[in-house]
């Protein structure tokens, strides 16, 4: 099972959790989305986003896993600097390689 997911590794959390916050604001309103954040319990879906240093980011990775996805696809991130990104693509490729 492929899920998608948002997480970015970074110091700068406040700062990224406001762009993850701007990117994802619409979200709140669709229907389909709003009935499953419901379901879960979420009111916000920024709080989905996995942001934070590299142990934050592989274990929301080995906790998608354990539960039985089978392939993940991140987005949101950018959501940091470019060195930000960096890090985040490079702890991805280590689990990965790893997998």
């Amino acid at each position: 099972m492929a899920v998608i997911v948002s997480g970015v590794v970074t110091a700068d959390v406040e700062g990224a959790r406001a762009r993850a916050e701007q990117n994802m604001a619409p979200y709140k309103n669709l229907p389909a989305y709003r009935a499953a954040l419901d379901r879960e319990g979420i009111d916000n879906p920024v709080d989905l986003v996995a942001i934070g240093d590299e142990e934050l980011l592989a274990a929301q990775v080995a906790a998608y896993f354990e539960a039985g996805a089978t392939e993940l696809i991140y987005t949101q991130t950018a959501i940091g600097s470019p060195e930000d990104e960096r890090r985040t693509w490079k702890l991805l490729g280590e689990l990965a390689a790893r997998a």
